[in-house]
């Protein structure tokens, strides 16, 4: 079998349903509502007090989120009521000139389901046990607590319609001794 030139309305009708896809594929993936949220503990903290703020490799791991962040087209910054989740989540906040949005630890069924309606991009600052539980409501998977040592797991839940799609575990710099 040989290959043979297109005719005119061959090549016309080639055309127009490219035309007609590229003319239709913003319609198509605006149909569906796409919500990312990036959730991570609080960088290393000075001490276990409420009001504690973070050390120095704290300061420069919430400013290394902040970097990491930068492209993603942030809508919303939640965090706890303590001084080193809001100075976690400040550096991000900043850049892309949000308020910080307080959310109670204590509400996790609450604060997930206001997680799953929200449109655009959020980053959510928390706690070793509170991070792992939002992402378990929001993905129905089962994570554990994160151990007291670790500061550099940075959960990416990825909803449509406010429906589970998928889940990505990325790691900031510097990396925390256990996995």
């Amino acid at each position: 079998m040989g290959i043979r030139a297109l005719t005119g309305a061959e090549n016309t009708m080639i055309r127009t349903l490219l035309l007609a896809c590229c003319l239709l594929c913003p319609f198509i993936a605006g149909a569906q509502d796409f919500t990312t949220i990036y959730l991570v503990r609080h960088a290393e903290k000075v001490d276990s007090s409420r009001t504690s703020g973070l050390t120095e490799v704290g300061t420069a791991r919430a400013k290394a989120f902040s970097t990491m962040l930068r492209d993603s087209n942030l809508t919303h910054v939640f965090s706890t009521p303590f001084v080193r989740t809001k100075s976690t989540a400040a550096p991000t906040a900043e850049f892309h000139s949000l308020d910080i949005e307080e959310y109670d630890p204590d509400a996790a069924r609450e604060f997930a389901e206001k997680l799953k309606n929200l449109t655009g991009s959020a980053l959510v600052v928390g706690h070793s046990n509170t991070i792992p539980n939002l992402v378990n409501l929001l993905t129905g998977e089962r994570f554990d607590d994160l151990d007291e040592r670790v500061y550099d797991k940075i959960y990416i839940v990825r909803l449509v319609n406010g429906d589970y799609s998928a889940l990505e575990i990325i790691h900031s710099q510097p990396r925390t001794p256990l996995p």
